[in-house]
């Protein structure tokens, strides 16, 4: 029960500290003036519209199946 408890709070805390990690990195472009309002939007458009649909699909790809692939329809249909 611990063990099962301790890698889900592992899991959660790795996958946290690569949202924030990120948020870091785009603080850092925006203040060294690597990215400007317009071109942020652009890059968050395109991580949302384009690469988090593709991540999701590889992280679930085990259980994508011909069944279930409607399910995950609205997740690429963004």
């Amino acid at each position: 029960m611990a063990s099962t408890i301790l890698t889900s709070f592992s899991g959660a805390l790795q996958a946290s500290l690569s949202v924030l990690l990120v948020i870091f990195y785009g603080v850092i472009a925006a203040q060294f003036g690597l990215l400007d309002n317009a071109s942020a939007k652009k890059v968050s458009q395109v991580s949302v519209k384009l690469f988090l649909p593709f991540l999701l699909i590889t992280k679930v790809g085990k259980e994508l199946n011909l069944q279930n692939v409607v399910n995950y329809a609205p997740i690429v249909g963004t």
